[in-house]
């Protein structure tokens, strides 16, 4: 049945009715079956000549097309496929030596002699890399090339004979087997001769894109044995032997076009041989004469007979089950589904895992050894969906290749599978697997070649590329290890404590490795942990008792705060710890945060580590993980929308919804309070409440304490417990702290010092003993006052000076001895594991039941160490030199032995004490009688129930009044300081002032008279004398917050800082905590003391020291290329301003000049864009035919050259330092401006501080973080104002200060303005940004008018007319002052854009463009003008005035290349993808094209995900337009491994759109058409979408198409609503104009249904809406032009509907003409198509192609290219095509 060429012109409303789409389908099936059916099987060659004809275009091989028809066939009534030749298909994967063997058992070895023959191709990985990373026709085109070299040479080996044994990767492995060693010269020969005509005909071959592949070839004989491996369902073949061992040296001496055979094998063909050879050297290898030829002009496409080539294919059926085991799954699979074989080549994100086994060589054993080894890892690796594609052993040992993520097996944890499954198979082959010595194991991840390669006659399925060569060196580089590259490290996903970096070594052919690490197994959970305590806690029982009740009753109680206030070492920290704990135990949902004096700088920390813990998001690395949890979390809640406003709280990047962008700042600041609520809520409907508790709360800044007051008068279950030490001048409250604690909901404790009862408890937790002697008791009762700081510094130093001593307890103890022991409450000082065993046992002693009771429930888990084996080892650190009588004491201690000393000799032996320390003043000692060293007394009752057997008494010899005792705890301190050296007590004081925390680096270089060898003594004495610790949390205790305990005691001294390798080499006796890195006082009271003695000079001059230390810290993470974070921090020389005045003196750069100026702008970039001829278009002309238009566009597109293609200098590409995953700013941000504002605070530099608090500030707003931005510059702003008003002196440069220039407030107030336009802030932006213009002298008219840009324009034209004198025209003194200026019109510029007041923000430009050319100073801010002008000229539709500022822009850009530094390109980057932009809307693909790969691959250098995301975007929509499918591919899975490894939803839903997109707009199918539509539909409502207003209606209107197209009118009506809510009042870029075209043809599409089904009302209501549509879209078109031909076929549809035939078939050919022009395929095609279908007969096999294909996704995207597009392509249906689908008249 066939569609009249000239429908009758009835009224649409006429049309008769029609029946659902699924009806009408199944109503054609059936007179197919009626009909076609029996004339298709009458004339079978005419079905397949029909077909051909309608769907097949250009010569394509007959295997391809024989598979292409039997899958077409397939869904034709009568079409059948022919029956697959399996047992023959595997042949071609396998080897003969494995068809030949007989045994069936496993394992099984064959020896034999024979010729090894090694051939190894050199260049394929840049070959990869050239074709899949230039857009050149991609994967195809690599493939081609692949198999048609190393066919040609597989082909050399068959038709001699040879076995081809293996492919591992671009090597080759064969053999000619031998059945006598008579037979070896002959085939000795033989392979030399094949060698001999590889390297004459193919040694040299130069590709299409100027890669040279070459060959080298290795030629050995001997002995050689084969051991068959493997399982039912997969076997592998490993080949070792003398042969193979002799082959590999002889390949590792040549060079490229050699061919080398071994000393054997030339002693055995020498005498018989015509060919000469050379030695090479004194090896006994000779390297064969021969010529090399480069072959790149043969042709490889020859015809091929596989039998005359190999006759061993030809198997029998009963094979197949023999050879399926050997052959990897995907291939399997595809030959499951008959489906070719060149399907599987594509580009892949795997990752690959290298596995090297170290045996004791081949023995009798090894079958065995290697079979056990097989299980093991075939195992592990199947279940978590990994491949095993070979094992080999001829080039790095016995090596096990395996794959993660091929097709079929691809998981989104497959990196950490990897690693895991990798360490799993290292461990247990170690363990289960005797005979293995050592496992290596590699893992890379990246972009690979994976497909198959070869001959028809014998191939097999292989990776290529420089993520499989990485992972082979990183195997064999760093052996007996897992280890991993940066990218398997990034992608895992895994805790970071699981990654040990590794040592840097050379890589070969790997020339920037990165970082390496060692992966190693979990060892506990990441997340965070509270400190924790092993011993109940000591009274408190008021609190305890209080809490409680709070807890239990927390929705009832009116206090929401409790603040617990008291001195330093009173036990703050120790009770709110034991109160978390209780909470947690009662059903309370808990978080915990400590602040320190580093920390009080920062905004809304505390906050921030609370929801950090709260929301479960400490357990992420990376900020995208974390958005995606948030996210995920309140999927379902209204809070959607509000979820941005945690952006600055949380560090997050979230998309500011619309409402929020409109907010001012009061309203956002409610707003936010009110989010928090929301949250805070929530989780106490989910628990009994929840309770936080911040511990040194005095250090928190307004932000948390203004929540923390709106918390006190709640009613919600929400506890907050604080503690804090009295406000002081040292630690002065801010004001809200103070306002807040006036609260009514809020309960103030004063803590007091512990009761006496409770003292000898304490004293013997101290000790980890079980009794104390009564005078120590007594001393604590009189002088500590209760403290537990006090009472663990005194006994600390008692025991560190050797008045006290440890001894256990023995049944012969003397009763004297016993009395003067006082034991403690057994229930007191039993480990919390023991505790709640032994508490209702226990009689109190010293503690009523009801104590006891409260000291059990408040036991929390252990953190720490022993505290008394803390100061036993102190003690044993120190040797002294005693008085005579000590010395007398101690050597009848010696001659004794008894278990004391015993006991101390294995503590010595433990800790490593070996060398003594210097001496210290000790107290007078009088003799003790020889009596009183007996054992210790009887076990007491009590400790025996407690299961102790240790006390606590008096060192011999110890007279107990003779011992110096401080009055307090800080005499005591100042005591323990006063003991100190002089250059000890100076290491303490540079300490202190850096901080509570301090990193060793900044400590050597501010400390006076430094020497390293008395910094490592100073060290080794504060760490044993615990009075510094390492600051460095363990491995498994890192997490955000968390933080070491106040007091932190253990058995040894521990250091967890990373020593480098080469001090680690230097250290050999010396503990390592002598090399600490990163140090922090264990006492604050010490921290204070060192302080307040440093003279107020001597610390203005320390803070000094330590903030120019810091100052070269102040910039930009080496991953993201260092710098500073301020704009115009890079002055460039006086010859930045000659190159730009040359460069705008040249004309527009255009073919060959532009080529020659872009090839060198990116030979360095590794990206070349090189130039074009375009050829004449012959379908422009009157009376240019079709087929002259389809032969002009293909030289067109064939001629494109690559836009990113590596550089011709070397093969391998070299990766930038700039890696913006591994981005550090953040931490810089939050730990080296805080510290440099103080110091220079501290040290009276108010110039310095103004400063810094603006480059703070700049900061801030670079990372995101605009409320700590505008803390910083408001307070920039008081000083700059004091000092304006006289009320603070201003500073004197003589003293090294610096005068804030006069335009200081100005960069403050650009800065406020800046920060308020990322909040969305508009209007309180524009108000600061004028301010700061008016106060930089720069006018900008309020209200703007045609005389102002007039103006502007006459400067810019100027600029250009007299480049010499305009052009960097600005003085040195004034350039930094235009260059701010520039940048203030910047953010001018986007405010008016975000207001769609295009001409004033046309004139910001302009002005800013003028600014920034006069200055020519700056970089970023020159390329940033050029992009605001091309953007403002694209708002105003000046298309042409845009395309001419894009090509000055990047002809300036490639004058200044050479003083580009390697942080510009991301500026680079930014400018090129507003080219690409602009270029598409205009129409110019191929320059969009170049200019879009270009942006692509600097983004991917610098791995900067979301600015790659964002230019592929455009970019698709520029390849779908040009139907280059296959690089549409390959762009679309690099989108989808960008937004998998960032977790970026907006970049997962562009990718499916994409695929919906190629499916409707081409009809081919990447995914799955089912996935693909619900998941576009599950994230239409996702934040990150509906914030990007252009994305949702671009997939409202695509869906809407979708279900228009499949007659689904209920989800079309739906998805039309959607798209009209959402689409934008303008059309200003291309996605949108793109989604109007879709809107309207689903529009048409809706309207042809409502004619054909008579529904009249609905039909009046549609038309002109359609109308208005096409008028919408003729005002867009103006602007985007490349969307003309799609408007002027949809007006052509309109016309079908009304009769006007002829007028419609002259717009279709003005379409077919216009799209041919802007070389846009899709449309071109798509109009030929409607010309087929309207205007001629066609078959409805080709008019329902697409119904039919698409919605069961069909058509493979691999057809692209072998079938024509204008027969395949969606039929517009019109009111007669539906009829005739209906069969009605």
């Amino acid at each position: 049945m066939v569609q009249k060429k000239a429908p009758h012109n009835h009224s649409p409303l006429e049309a008769p009715s029609a029946r659902s789409s699924a009806s009408r389908l199944s109503s054609l099936e059936n007179r197919k079956k009626g009909g076609l059916e029996g004339s298709l099987d009458a004339t079978g060659d005419m079905l397949n000549q029909h077909i051909s004809q309608q769907l097949f275009v250009g010569d394509i091989g007959p295997e391809r097309k024989t598979s292409n028809l039997r899958r077409l066939r397939s869904v034709i009534p009568g079409g059948e496929a022919a029956a697959a030749k399996r047992a023959q298909q595997l042949a071609t994967h396998t080897p003969d030596v494995l068809i030949a063997d007989q045994d069936t058992q496993m394992p099984h070895r064959k020896d034999t002699n024979a010729i090894t023959f090694f051939v190894d191709v050199s260049g394929f990985t840049a070959l990869t890399e050239k074709y899949t990373l230039s857009g050149r026709g991609g994967t195809d085109k690599l493939t081609e090339t692949l198999n048609s070299y190393i066919g040609a040479l597989v082909e050399c080996i068959l038709r001699r004979d040879g076995d081809v044994l293996q492919f591992a990767g671009d090597a080759i492995l064969a053999m000619w087997a031998c059945n006598s060693e008579a037979e070896m010269p002959a085939k000795l020969e033989e392979a030399t001769a094949c060698a001999v005509h590889i390297q004459e005909h193919y040694g040299i071959r130069t590709t299409d894109v100027g890669v040279r592949l070459k060959v080298k070839v290795g030629i050995a004989c001997g002995e050689v044995t084969m051991f068959f491996i493997g399982l039912r369902s997969c076997s592998q073949f490993v080949i070792v032997g003398s042969a193979v061992d002799d082959v590999n040296a002889s390949e590792n001496q040549c060079e490229s076009g050699d061919v080398v055979v071994s000393p054997m094998a030339w002693a055995m063909m020498k005498a018989s041989t015509c060919y000469d050879a050379d030695p090479r050297g004194n090896t006994g290898f000779m390297k064969v004469r021969h010529a090399v030829r480069d072959d790149s002009d043969r042709d490889s496409k020859e015809a091929i007979d596989l039998a005359s080539v190999r006759q061993s294919i030809a198997v029998p059926s009963s094979m197949e089950a023999k050879l399926t085991p050997y052959v990897i799954p995907p291939v399997l699979k595809k030959l499951a589904d008959d489906q070719p074989l060149e399907y599987l080549s594509e580009m892949r994100q795997v990752s690959i895992v290298f596995c090297q086994l170290a045996t004791d060589g081949v023995s009798s054993e090894l079958p065995s050894i290697l079979q056990d080894a097989f299980v093991v890892m075939h195992k592990k690796i199947t279940a978590v969906s990994g491949c095993l594609n070979k094992v080999f052993a001829f080039d790095k040992g016995i090596t096990f290749l395996v794959i993660f993520g091929l097709p079929g097996f691809k998981h989104k944890n497959e990196v950490a599978h990897a690693l895991q499954c990798a360490d799993a198979i290292s461990q247990e082959l170690l363990k289960e697997v005797t005979g293995i010595n050592r496992v290596s194991i590699g893992v890379t991840t990246g972009p690979t070649f994976c497909g198959v390669i070869g001959h028809p006659a014998r191939h097999e399925y292989t990776v290529i590329g420089r993520t499989v060569n990485k992972a082979a060196r990183l195997m064999t580089n760093y052996p007996g290890v897992v280890s991993c590259d940066e990218d398997s490290y990034y992608h895992s996903h895994l805790p970071i404590q699981q990654f040990k970096k590794l040592e840097p070594k050379p890589l070969k052919g790997i020339p920037n490795p990165g970082n390496i690490y060692h992966f190693v197994p979990s060892d506990g959970e990441l997340g965070q942990r509270l400190p924790q305590y092993k011993y109940p806690l000591l009274g408190r029982k008021e609190e305890i008792k209080d809490f409680t009740e709070k807890v239990k009753n927390i929705k009832e109680t009116d206090v929401r705060i409790i603040v617990f206030e008291g001195e330093s070492g009173i036990g703050k920290s120790r009770l709110l710890d034991a109160l978390i704990s209780l909470a947690k135990k009662n059903g309370c949902m808990v978080a915990q945060v400590t602040m320190t004096l580093q920390l009080s700088g920062i905004r809304g920390y505390a906050l921030n580590g609370l929801f950090t813990q709260l929301l479960g998001l400490h357990q992420y690395r990376t900020a995208k993980e974390k958005e995606v949890h948030v996210m995920d979390h309140f999927k379902d809640k209204r809070l959607g929308e509000d979820l941005c406003l945690l952006n600055d709280l949380l560090q997050l990047k979230l998309p500011v919804s619309p409402k929020i962008a409109q907010s001012d700042g009061p309203t956002r600041k409610k707003m936010t309070t009110e989010l928090l609520w929301c949250i805070l809520k929530e989780h106490t409907e989910m628990s009994a409440g929840v309770v936080f508790g911040i511990d040194n709360a005095h250090f928190m800044d307004d932000t948390t304490w203004s929540f923390l007051e709106t918390i006190s008068s709640t009613s919600d279950a929400v506890l907050c417990v604080l503690s804090m030490m009295p406000p002081s001048p040292l630690h002065p409250l801010p004001d809200m702290a103070t306002q807040t604690l006036k609260s009514k909901g809020l309960t103030h404790v004063r803590m007091k010092g512990l009761e006496n009862e409770y003292l000898t408890a304490l004293a013997c937790q101290i000790l980890e003993v079980k009794g104390v002697p009564h005078e120590v008791v007594k001393l604590l009762q009189e002088k500590s006052h209760g403290i537990p700081g006090w009472c663990e510094q005194l006994l600390g130093d008692m025991f560190q000076n050797q008045f006290l001593r440890v001894l256990p307890i023995t049944s012969n103890a003397s009763q004297d001895k016993h009395k003067r022991i006082v034991f403690a409450n057994p229930t007191l000082v039993t480990k919390r594991s023991s505790v709640l065993r032994t508490v209702a046992a226990s009689d109190s002693i010293h503690a009523s039941s009801s104590e006891t009771a409260a000291a059990a429930a408040a036991a929390v888990p252990d953190q720490s160490e022993k505290p008394r084996a803390q100061m036993m080892a102190r003690r044993e650190s120190r040797a002294t030199k005693p008085s005579a009588a000590s010395a007398e004491a101690e050597s009848a201690d010696g001659q004794k032995k008894d278990k004391y000393r015993k006991r101390a000799s294995v503590f010595d032996k433990l800790l490593g004490r070996d060398k003594p320390l210097p001496d210290v003043v000790m107290p007078e000692i009088a003799s003790v009688p020889e009596e009183e060293e007996e054992e210790t007394p009887a076990e007491h009752p009590l400790v025996r129930a407690s299961g102790s057997n240790m006390i606590c008494d008096l060192a011999p010899g110890i007279v107990f009044a003779n011992i110096p005792i401080p009055d307090t705890m800080r005499g005591m301190m100042m005591a323990t300081f006063d003991k100190l050296k002089p250059f000890e007590q100076m290491f303490l004081k540079c300490g202190a002032i850096l901080g509570n925390t301090f990193e060793r680096q900044l400590l050597e270089a501010i400390i006076p008279n430094f020497q390293a060898r008395k910094v490592r003594s100073a060290m080794r004495r504060l760490f044993e004398l615990r009075i510094i610790m390492c600051a460095t949390a363990p491995p498994n205790q890192e997490g955000h917050h968390n933080h070491p305990t106040a007091q932190v005691t253990s058995k040894s001294i521990e250091c967890h800082c990373d020593v480098p390798p080469i001090i680690a080499a230097l250290k050999s006796s010396e503990p390592q905590y002598v090399h600490c890195q990163l140090m922090r006082f264990v006492s604050a009271i010490m921290e204070e003391l060192a302080y307040e003695t440093l003279m107020e000079k001597q610390r203005q001059h320390l803070h000094r020291n330590a903030a120019l230390q810091l100052e070269g810290r102040a910039h930009r993470c080496r991953s993201c290329g260092g710098g500073g974070f301020e704009h115009g921090g890079t002055t460039h020389s006086e010859a930045f301003k000659v190159s730009m005045r040359s460069s705008s003196m040249l004309p527009v750069p255009q073919n060959q000049e532009q080529s020659t100026r872009r090839s060198r702008l990116y030979q360095n970039t590794k990206v070349q864009p090189k130039g074009r001829e375009r050829s004449q278009d012959i379908s422009m002309m009157p009376g240019g035919s079709m087929q002259q238009s389809n032969q002009s566009f293909s030289k067109r597109r064939r001629s494109r050259s690559s836009s990113m293609a590596p550089s011709e200098s070397g093969d391998e590409e070299e990766s930038s330092k700039l890696d913006r995953r591994a981005c550090k700013c953040t931490e810089i941000l939050a730990t080296v401006y805080p510290q440099l504002i103080r110091h220079w605070k501290n040290a009276n530099m108010v110039g310095k501080t103004v400063y810094f608090l603006s480059a703070a500030g700049e900061a801030a707003i670079t990372l995101q973080d605009n409320s700590q931005a505008l803390t910083y510059l408001r307070e920039a702003q008081i000083l700059v104002d004091e000092m304006k008003t006289g009320a603070r002196p201003l500073p004197d440069p003589d003293d090294g200060d610096v005068i804030p220039v006069w335009w200081q407030d100005a960069k403050v107030e650009n800065l406020m303005g800046q920060a308020y336009l990322r909040m969305g802030m508009l209007e309180d932006a524009l108000s600061h940004l004028r301010e700061a213009l008016e106060m930089l002298e720069i006018s900008f008219p309020t209200r703007v008018n045609i005389f102002h840009i007039w103006t502007a324009e006459l400067t810019q034209f100027l600029h250009q007319l007299m480049p010499a004198h305009y052009l960097g025209s600005v003085d040195q003194e004034m350039a930094p002052i235009k260059v701010e200026a520039a940048n203030c019109l910047k953010h001018l510029t986007d405010v008016f854009h975000l207001k769609h007041n295009e001409s004033v923000c046309y004139l910001a430009a302009l002005m800013q463009l003028n600014i920034a050319e006069a200055a020519s100073t700056d970089f970023d801010e020159l390329i940033m003008a050029y992009s605001s002008i091309i953007q403002a000229c694209m708002a105003r539709g000046r298309l042409r005035q845009a395309s001419y500022y894009s090509s000055m822009a990047v002809a300036k850009l490639e004058a200044l290349f050479n003083m580009m530094q390697e942080e510009d390109f991301a500026t680079a980057a930014s400018l090129y993808t507003i080219v690409l932009r602009m270029k598409l809307a205009s129409g110019e693909l191929y320059e969009a094209l170049d200019n879009g790969y270009i942006a692509l691959r600097i983004n991917r250098r610098i791995h900067d995900g979301e600015a790659e995301l964002a230019s592929a975007q455009l970019l698709s929509q520029c390849l779908l337009l040009q139907l280059a499918v296959q690089e549409l591919v390959d762009l679309s899975r690099r989108v989808m491994f960008i937004a998998e490894e960032g977790s970026h939803v907006l970049g997962k839903h562009w990718y499916y759109l994409g695929c919906l997109d190629t499916l409707i707009e081409a009809g081919f199918s990447i995914e799955d058409i089912g996935t693909c539509v619900s998941f576009v539909r599950d994230t239409y409502s996702d934040p990150s979408v509906r914030t990007e207003r252009e994305a949702q209606f671009y997939a409202a209107a695509t869906l809407a198409l979708w279900y228009a197209r499949t007659d689904s009118w209920v989800e079309c009506d739906r998805w039309i609503a959607a798209a009209e809510e959402v689409k934008p009042v303008k059309a200003r870029c291309v996605v949108t104009v793109h989604g109007l075209c879709k809107l309207l043809e689903t529009r048409l599409i809706r309207l042809c249904e409502t004619i054909v089904e008579q529904l009249y009302e609905e039909t009046e209501k549609d038309e002109p809406v359609v109308r208005q549509y096409l008028k919408e879209l003729d005002k867009a078109v103006e602007f985007h032009k490349v969307f003309k031909p799609r408007y002027l076929h949809m007006r052509a549809y309109f016309c079908m509907f009304t009769g006007k035939t002829d007028k419609a078939f002259r717009l279709l050919k003005e379409a077919v003409v216009m799209a041919d022009r802007l070389t846009n395929v899709l449309d071109r095609e798509w109009a030929k198509h409607s010309l087929y279908v309207w205007f001629e007969e066609v078959s409805e096999f080709v008019m329902t192609f697409w119904l039919r294909h698409s919605i069961q996704g069909e058509l493979d995207w691999h057809d692209a290219k072998n079938i024509a597009q204008s027969k395949i392509m969606y039929t517009l249906p019109t009111p007669e095509y539906k009829s005739m689908l209906t069969g009605t008249s």
